[in-house]
């Protein structure tokens, strides 16, 4: 088993990936922690979200992620809404302003990786991808994302 050079791979494509993020979130003055927040709220069917469930899905500190709400609120780009079944909590929504960054970032971000995927079989990608995901999240302990899909692509029938 290629073990080593699998966890050497997958920590210089982290690495590659992050670099590349960078970049794509740069040009639109935003974070990726940033972005990751607007594009998860983007993806929820839930107009709004309880903050420890963002923290969670997006691999964040809660304290990082306060943080993170706070910038975003203070562009308003989301906005904090009292939570009607714990009357002392808080939760996140997407607002119109965030829907429109979001949307231009996540734009950008598409059509960049699709320079990366040109010569890529996107579904044995995903395939591998998720798969990885599970192993980590399941040695990890926590819930899985695997089986994620973007809404544009539930939306347009290209999700499996």
């Amino acid at each position: 088993m290629e073990t080593a050079t699998l966890g050497l791979l997958l920590t210089r494509l982290g690495r590659l990936n992050e670099q590349f993020l960078t970049e794509v979130h740069r040009r639109h003055n935003t974070t990726s922690a940033e972005a990751a927040v607007l594009l998860l709220l983007a993806n929820t069917p839930d107009k709004a979200t309880n903050p420890s469930v963002i923290a969670e899905r997006i691999v964040q500190t809660t304290g990082g992620l306060t943080a993170t709400l706070k910038r975003l609120a203070e562009r308003g780009w989301v906005e904090r809404l009292p939570d009607p079944e714990d009357g002392r909590g808080l939760l996140v929504s997407l607002t119109g302003a965030g829907r429109l960054t979001h949307d231009a970032v996540f734009a950008d971000l598409v059509r960049c990786y699709q320079e990366v995927f040109v010569e890529v079989d996107t579904g044995v990608a995903l395939t591998a991808v998720r798969e990885l995901l599970c192993g980590f999240e399941r040695v990890i302990g926590v819930p899985s994302s695997a089986e994620w899909t973007h809404e544009q692509e539930l939306l347009s029938g290209v999700a499996r």
